[in-house]
């Protein structure tokens, strides 16, 4: 499995470092409602089977085992961004009004997703 960003996501993860907000991680697969999708934190451990898929503005993405194993044979995923006015996620993006989500590389656009986008 091998996780990269767009440019937008990129900026959000530095505006979200440029807050003041440091010892970052993106992690994969630890949502309770949003399952793999991607969730940003500060001075959090992803834990002991966790391994790093890739970076986010040189922030590590970390996934459980069981999802990189997953995904190991399919396509390189994408982190991207969308903007939502209400936002009742834990990740520190959600301050900024956005939402990061995985995307296969097709759909990766930064933009608001049309009903038939693939996000994962």
């Amino acid at each position: 499995m091998r996780v990269t960003a767009t440019a937008e996501a990129e900026r959000t993860v530095r505006q979200v470092q440029d807050s003041g907000r440091g010892d970052l991680v993106m992690v994969l697969g630890t949502g309770c409602c949003d399952s793999t999708a991607p969730f940003l934190y500060d001075h959090y451990d992803p834990g002991p089977d966790a391994v790093r898929v890739g970076h986010v503005a040189g922030v590590p993405v970390m996934a459980p085992r069981w999802l990189e194993n997953l995904y190991r044979a399919g396509p390189q995923l994408v982190i991207d961004v969308v903007v939502e006015t209400a936002s009742d996620s834990f990740s520190l993006e959600s301050e900024l009004g956005r939402r990061f989500t995985l995307r296969y590389p097709a759909t990766a656009t930064a933009r608001q997703p049309e009903p038939a986008d693939r996000a994962i």
